[in-house]
């Protein structure tokens, strides 16, 4: 039986907003890992930091672009809205930086000297020095940009970067923004029963399956 577009987007929007949930979650954590990674001391005695760091950031990549795509397959939300133009051009980088690690092959399987992380470079700001995580390699030398110092404003650009196979991506920046997104959808749609607008992922759905083998009969 074909949906119809009110059940469908219901369908969608709740997708949706457990991928923003997903992503309040990886954002907490590159904040927590990072704030974590200033001290030299922390980082030698745990270095899952760093991995915590990389997991966060990278997830956050994923999630932001099936949020996109997710939003995009949307019924009741014209292609040419304003908010959803704005959506798409913000998140250019992340889907070049996506389609880079999903097909980072043809790239490394080249001749040419790697002079870049792998997997990225991480930057952040705190307490007004800018700092940059590398993903170790055995690499000769190896640079990427950190972010950016605006003069006129006297501030940095934005708060966390991550660099990687080219493409600069703004954490901070595209992760407000799109939050903002998601309030323009809430005030923008009426949706019954309205508990499904609660900004909680709901009962989860857990099932398991045991298989039990009878023990042999005596002789």
């Amino acid at each position: 039986m074909i949906r119809n577009p009110q059940e469908k987007f219901i369908t969608l929007y709740d997708t949706a907003k457990k991928c923003l949930l997903i992503l309040d979650h990886l954002y907490s954590d590159f904040e927590k890992a990072t704030l974590l990674a200033i001290d030299p001391k922390k980082i030698k005695a745990d270095s899952s930091i760093v991995t915590e760091i990389y997991i966060a950031a990278l997830g956050m990549i994923d999630y932001l672009h099936r949020f996109y795509e997710i939003i995009c397959a949307m019924p009741l939300i014209r292609n040419d809205q304003p908010e959803l133009k704005k959506l798409k051009e913000l998140l250019v980088p992340v889907h070049n930086c996506r389609n880079y690690l999903q097909h980072m092959r043809s790239d490394l399987m080249a001749n040419d000297p790697i002079n870049y992380p792998i997997l990225g470079a991480i930057s952040w700001i705190n307490d007004g020095r800018n700092y940059m995580l590398f993903s170790n390699q055995a690499t000769q030398s190896c640079t990427a940009p950190s972010i950016a110092y605006d003069r006129l404003s006297k501030k940095y650009i934005c708060k966390y970067s991550l660099s990687v196979g080219g493409h600069e991506i703004q954490l901070d920046i595209i992760y407000t923004q799109v939050k903002l997104f998601w309030e323009w959808i809430e005030k923008t749609t009426e949706i019954s029963p309205p508990q499904i607008k609660d900004y909680k992922w709901g009962e989860p759905t857990i099932r398991f399956l045991e298989i039990k083998t009878a023990l042999p009969r005596k002789p």
